[in-house]
């Protein structure tokens, strides 16, 4: 598949905010390979910008050819061995989401609270959930959107490269041309709710304008934490996709189905050697 940057077929944009100190998110693609991710360096660990640096040069450099999972792995491992080189970075440590497009299928992996959505004929949907703590809270106590975002530990993540043994999620989508997916940190999505994301992404159809909208509107809500956005659009003809509901009505019927076939073919050929 071509994704050519010519057309601004894809787009991405970081912002420190509007909190000061250094920028701890990255971006970062392959375009060669169709990769894409943002990393978070966690704020609340030592040297968050070192980690996440740290997660792009591993993810661009030794891990590229990777499958995806096993390539945050290796960020995982490097960010890990990595912080026993100075004590100043003692528990450093990063998310990540990155997305690989292979045979018009999207793979989306991801460890921590940066997040993946899908934009697809003016409708957001959410490709990866949050290994965090107001998840948590969110899937036992039935938490709403509103309680959610004003709760203390809303940043808690339960999942972080770097510390721990951290194992990512994965997702994996057919893709339908003209689909669009979005990556970002929590900078983003903390400040706009997600019927904001689609607003603007509907009011900015190309990727450049609508990275360089999403960026804005986050720091006119406050931005205050870095904030980061990557916007694909997939240009490809659209994957074939068969219902998983159909595909099991589907299976029982199998033998039936070839039985029927060979015996439509005996009476064919019993037909043309002796009924003719």
């Amino acid at each position: 598949m071509r994704f050519r940057a010519a057309n601004k077929r894809f787009s991405g944009r970081t912002h420190p905010g509007r909190r000061g100190g250094p920028n701890e998110d990255v971006i970062g693609w392959d375009e060669a390979s169709n990769f894409w991710f943002v990393a978070d360096g966690m704020g609340g660990h030592a040297s968050g910008d070192v980690a996440s640096r740290v997660v792009k040069e591993t993810l661009l450099g030794e891990a590229l050819t990777l499958p995806l999972v096993e390539a945050i792995r290796k960020a995982h491992e490097t960010v890990a061995a990595t912080a026993k080189t100075n004590s100043a970075y003692d528990n450093m440590g990063s998310t990540v989401v990155a997305t690989r497009i292979v045979e018009r299928q999207a793979e989306v992996a991801w460890v921590g609270d940066s997040r993946a959505y899908l934009w697809r004929q003016g409708a957001l949907s959410a490709l990866t959930r949050d290994h965090s703590y107001l998840e948590v809270l969110r899937v036992q106590e039935n938490l709403s959107e509103e309680q959610l975002r004003g709760h203390p530990n809303r940043n808690l993540v339960t999942r972080t490269l770097g510390i721990g043994t951290p194992e990512p999620s994965v997702a994996k989508l057919p893709l339908r041309r003209r689909d669009w997916l979005v990556l970002c940190s929590d900078g983003l999505n903390d400040e706009l709710e997600d019927r904001e994301i689609a607003e603007v992404l509907r009011t900015h159809p190309q990727p450049d304008l609508a990275t360089e909208a999403l960026i804005e509107a986050a720091l006119a809500k406050g931005g205050r934490d870095n904030v980061s956005a990557v916007v694909v659009e997939y240009d490809g003809p659209d994957a074939v996709e068969v219902s998983s509901g159909m595909s099991q009505k589907l299976k029982p019927m199998l033998p039936i189905i070839g039985g029927m076939a060979a015996a439509t073919l005996v009476a064919v050929l019993w037909w043309w050697f002796y009924g003719r």
